[in-house]
């Protein structure tokens, strides 16, 4: 592999190196690598999710946007971290599948925002305001009056990305 060469996606994921494959899975220069990074990434899931938890904010942030870049078989596992993980995790997860911008994530985000900490609804109420799908409306509406002002405010916000409400 030439320096200025497409990158070794077989290489880069014997050796299990999920940062060079993110980076694979952006080449323009030739989708077809791109779209074996994207299934290598795939290969990854669980040991990405697991990644999740790490406290080192590079390998944090890698792990994200290989999640987005992955896409449907890493949103039904956010999913299910949003309904059953513990709360940090549920954290990225919403984090996540905002990121994503899928509408399907719509309602197991919305039925998470039971969940009593409020750093999780906010997060939530901010994921419901990247996807824009106005399905979320009646939550962010109710969210609008959250005993937590941070929640409360994340709403406001994410109701103006969803433009006017239908009436």
């Amino acid at each position: 592999m030439g320096l200025f060469g497409p990158p070794n996606v077989a290489k880069l994921e014997a050796m299990g190196k999920i940062d060079g494959l993110v980076r694979a899975a952006r080449y323009k220069k030739d989708p077809a690598v791109a779209a074996d990074a994207r299934r290598a990434l795939t290969g990854f899931l669980d040991k990405i999710i697991q990644r999740l938890q790490t406290k080192n904010l590079p390998q944090l942030n890698t792990a994200r946007d290989a999640l987005v870049i992955i896409g449907e078989p890493a949103r039904d596992r956010l999913i299910f971290i949003i309904q059953q993980g513990h709360l940090h995790r549920r954290q990225d997860a919403a984090y996540v599948l905002g990121v994503m911008g899928d509408p399907v994530a719509v309602k197991p985000l919305c039925v998470a925002m039971h969940n009593p900490d409020p750093l999780l609804r906010m997060i939530i109420v901010e994921a419901l305001g990247k996807i824009g799908d106005p399905s979320a409306s009646d939550t962010l509406r109710k969210a609008l009056g959250d005993p937590d002002k941070s929640v409360a405010e994340a709403a406001r916000k994410a109701f103006k990305k969803l433009g006017p409400a239908p009436a």
